[in-house]
């Protein structure tokens, strides 16, 4: 018994689509393991970005950053005072 197979351009179509097919499914795969698999953020780390990002909304900063900040300020204002 003998039988002849023959590739027919709807059978190579067929062969495109579940490569391709094949190869969607297998990254959604590699997306969702990785997403399972990626570290959750500490508690802290989001309460600190929500409160940085409160804080950027409001245009204000803490005493602390200001005294911090001072010196730099100070020499940038006199930078500009000789500039001019």
């Amino acid at each position: 018994m003998e039988y002849r197979f023959s590739l027919t351009p709807r059978l190579i179509a067929l062969a495109i689509f579940s490569g391709v097919a094949m190869l969607v499914l297998l990254f959604a795969l590699g997306y969702q393991v990785g997403m399972s698999m990626a570290a959750r953020p500490a508690p802290a780390v989001a309460d600190n970005a929500a409160n940085r990002a409160r804080q950027q909304l409001k245009g204000k900063i803490t005493g602390d950053a200001a005294a911090a900040a001072a010196p730099v300020t100070e020499r940038v204002n006199a930078a500009q005072k000789a500039a001019q």
